[in-house]
């Protein structure tokens, strides 16, 4: 196969630096036939699954609710009992539907007779009061609702973790699988988000199989791999709205296979004369088509009682009311208006439609970062903050696998050595050229709220992880290539040492590159404070027998007495004339930057969860610790 410097930019660089590795000199190449394991990989596997599960399951049971769960768990209840869509449009149903099946084990109470269900058109966001009266009213004991609701999350994303292995093994053999999974099981990122109730997980569990199987379709063109492909597809569409990032990733990847096809006709495995021109091609389209009838079907199974025009007035009244733009949805509306007859077959496209008006309608949000507030995302923050997220270990891998896959290219140009085997090429690529869109689109958008919307580029970074195993091997002189390994070993086991040490607060942790940069300076919401910490908070309160603690509202998004007996409601920037002595704020509220409450900071104070949380003791002393 010839190469040229005529590529695609970055994209098709670096996915030729990690698509040109040197077969292992023992033994044939491999195929792409499904690989046995070995006992020892069998025991690792179920060792680095143990690891996570116990990690996942000890730390949410120290997490209290936190934002995204007071609607997504409420909204799935009332999806399977009412089949109503009226909760939570701005989120597609799959995965709120699934975390809501244990959930009814319980029998949670909900009022369907309540105002926050059965709002007239205009009401804004009722939403979220519904989801806080089923947590403070109809469900007060929410430990047990919580817990059961979060173990299918934690499910998905084990899944992902075996699914990171599997296609790691075909990538990079067993010791680069070793290492993806190693990476994947001692994660804060995974640990932390992959715990709680919603969809960034999951959306990168579908988008890595997405890419995966329309990879195998160009390679092995078989009715097996587009079905998977089709359901992959479609379980993206259903999870969040970011899986339409799919179509122009895979547009990107079919690009890129034409393109090498075209250059070099015969490389990897040649498709059969019956099966030449665009065979491929159609059967990809038809798995599109399918997974657009899967999602058709879905949509209209579990909301098949919904009022689409009184749906799509709310969240039409919502975007108004916030001063956005709602252009998309009353177009909907109006057209629905107009043809009565037609609202129940346009149901599902009028809901994902709507839903996916909404998402945008609300891109712009201020955020904060480095010290400052910006008054809309800006390009950079996800890479910065993934810098400052993602465990010390996995940063510093990402970086070598960027500088080997780089000199393998440079070394290695213009000539025929496979990174992996001829038939993970198209793999490989596929991957790659995910990576490049989501992270693209990522960083363009205007939307920064936290680490977590930067799943889908982090997963496929970490599969990609695994490469450098072998590109060790094939870039590096034999006297440095031990060095070079045991680095790599190293960094992995950095990674394990790190998700030990930070038990249980995984989603509040910052890497050690912060040096003594306070965490709420780099970044804030979801990144460091989402309400996790009332349960150590309550905690705190009673082994320092505080009666009336007084409480921040940005604390918990629901009323802090569901956690601290006692606690009281308190506003940080607008006290009450009564002068509390005793004050929790999460950490988000002492930033640098109006508005703030740094004037706390002059009294005595605590870290709780590791820094998400502060309790002040309003005193006259400032000394006492």
């Amino acid at each position: 196969m010839e190469y040229t410097t005529s590529t695609f930019g970055l994209t098709v660089l670096a996915g030729d630096a990690v698509a040109r590795l040197e077969v292992p000199p023992t033994g044939p190449a491999r195929t792409s036939a499904p690989l046995r394991w070995s006992r020892s990989e069998k025991v690792f596997v179920l060792l680095a699954s143990v690891l996570f599960l116990a990690l996942s399951i000890g730390s949410i049971r120290m997490e209290s609710l936190t934002t995204n769960e007071l609607l997504f768990i409420p909204a799935g209840l009332s999806y399977l009992q009412r089949h109503d869509a009226r909760m939570d449009i701005e989120e597609p149903p799959l995965v709120k539907v699934i975390v809501a099946i244990p959930a009814l084990l319980l029998h949670p109470k909900i009022d369907y007779n309540d105002p926050t269900w059965t709002a007239n058109p205009g009401a804004y966001e009722p939403e979220y009061l519904f989801g806080q009266k089923f947590f403070e009213k109809w469900n007060p004991h929410t430990e047990s609702l919580l817990f059961l609701t979060r173990l299918p999350a934690v499910g998905l994303t084990l899944l992902l973790g075996l699914s990171l292995y599997a296609m790691a093994r075909r990538l990079a053999g067993r010791w680069g699988a070793t290492l993806a999974m190693g990476v994947f099981a001692t994660s804060p990122f995974f640990i932390s988000y992959g715990s709680l109730v919603h969809m960034d997980i999951p959306i990168a569990l579908f988008s890595l199989w997405a890419m995966w199987y329309f990879a195998s379709i160009w390679h092995e063109p078989t009715m097996r791999n587009a079905l998977l492909f089709s359901a992959s597809l479609a379980g993206a569409l259903v999870t969040k709205f970011s899986g339409v990032f799919l179509f122009p990733a895979i547009l990107l990847a079919w690009v890129w296979f034409r393109y090498l096809e075209r250059c070099s006709p015969n490389q990897g495995r040649p498709v059969p004369v019956v099966q030449k021109g665009f065979y491929r091609e159609r059967l990809i389209l038809k798995a599109t088509v399918l997974a657009g009838i899967v999602v058709y079907l879905f949509y209209l199974g579990v909301f098949y009682r919904s009022d689409p025009r009184i749906i799509l007035q709310n969240e039409w009244s919502s975007l108004v009311s916030g001063g956005m733009r709602a252009l998309p949805i009353d177009i909907l509306v109006r057209r629905m208006s107009n043809h009565p007859g037609l609202e129940r077959f346009l149901l599902p496209p009028a809901l994902y439609a709507g839903g996916l008006a909404y998402v945008v309608g609300h891109e712009r949000r201020p955020v904060y970062l480095f010290g400052r507030w910006h008054p809309q995302g800006i390009w950079f923050y996800f890479p910065a903050i993934s810098f400052f997220k993602l465990a010390s270990g996995m940063v510093l891998l990402f970086f070598l696998l960027a500088i080997l896959a780089t000199v393998n290219f440079l070394g290695k140009r213009g000539k025929n050595i496979p990174i992996v085997p001829d038939p993970e090429r198209f793999h490989v690529r596929a991957v790659a050229a995910g990576l490049v869109v989501f992270a693209a689109i990522a960083m363009s958008s205007k939307l920064n709220v936290g680490v977590r919307h930067f799943s889908v580029p982090i997963t496929l970074a970490v599969l990609l992880s695994s490469l450098v195993i072998p590109l060790a091997r094939s870039v590096v002189a034999r006297s440095w290539r031990f060095f070079l390994l045991s680095t790599t070993a190293a960094l992995a086991f950095s990674c394990l040492v790190t998700a030990l040490v930070t038990y249980p607060h995984y989603l509040s942790y910052y890497n050690v590159f912060r040096l003594n940069i306070p965490k709420q300076e780099i970044a804030v919401t979801s990144n460091l404070s989402w309400g996790q910490s009332m349960v150590e908070l309550a905690i705190f309160f009673r082994e320092h027998h505080v009666a009336t603690p007084y409480v921040d509202s940005g604390m918990s998004p629901i009323d802090p007495g569901v956690y601290v007996s006692g606690a009281r409601d308190w506003q940080c920037d607008r006290p009450d004339p009564v002068a509390p002595e005793w004050v929790a704020v999460s950490t988000a509220r002492l930033v640098r930057e109006q508005p703030n409450c740094d004037q706390l900071l002059q009294y005595p104070a605590w870290n709780i969860g590791d820094g998400s949380v502060m309790v002040f003791h309003m005193s006259d002393s400032t000394t006492e610790r």
